[in-house]
């Protein structure tokens, strides 16, 4: 299960990589404002498409009570903020955006070499975190929902740090108030998650 994890936590690792450097490259410099925030958008897009992936998994196999609340409210939540963003996209940017499928995934071995700071990263081939996703799903009972906590921890963290990249290059104030939001929205959650974590593992 420890290189289940560690294969999980890469996989969301590349997401917020892809946005966190995508909002390095396009700092906001005379003429090129808002490439930033188009950047963040369609990268935090993906990344909560991958908790809502996550989560329904969830619904379907946990028993614990708290642990099946917490998932529906994360679906939840991430739901109507990818909404949002999608309609910031639309409103702003002119950008029509779809969150990016498990089967989009094999490009991403030519995104880690072409786009900045992703040739330094260590490169998991997709069709292998593809299959390691299917094991994840094979886990049953208290050994998924640690497995599933662990990882939705290191997911909502990946998210934390995307949205502190994003705070200081921010020009619209309502993107601002989201982006604080997904760090003090998903704190609170992580630590709700340790709790569970522990209690769980007694």
């Amino acid at each position: 299960m420890r290189k289940l994890k560690l294969t999980l936590l890469l996989l969301s690792l590349i997401f917020s990589a892809i946005a966190i450097s995508s909002i390095q490259a396009d700092a906001p410099t005379e003429g090129r404002e808002g490439r930033a925030e188009l950047r963040f958008l369609e990268g935090m897009i993906d990344h909560h498409q991958m908790a809502l992936d996550m989560g329904a998994d969830c619904l379907v196999k946990v028993e614990t009570e708290p642990v099946l609340t917490l998932c529906q409210n994360i679906i939840d939540a991430q739901t109507a903020e990818i909404v949002q963003m999608q309609g910031w996209l639309l409103d702003w940017y002119n950008v029509e955006y779809t969150p990016m499928a498990m089967s989009d995934m094999g490009g991403m071995s030519e995104m880690n070499h072409s786009m900045p700071g992703m040739a330094e990263m260590p490169y998991t081939d997709p069709a292998m975190m593809m299959g390691m996703f299917a094991g994840f799903n094979r886990l049953e009972g208290r050994e998924y929902e640690l497995a599933w906590l662990e990882s939705m921890i290191d997911h909502h963290d990946d998210a934390i740090h995307m949205a502190e990249r994003l705070l200081p290059r921010v020009e619209h104030d309502e993107l601002r108030a989201l982006a604080q939001n997904i760090i003090d929205a998903q704190t609170a959650e992580i630590t709700v998650m340790e709790d569970l974590l522990t209690e769980l593992a007694q």
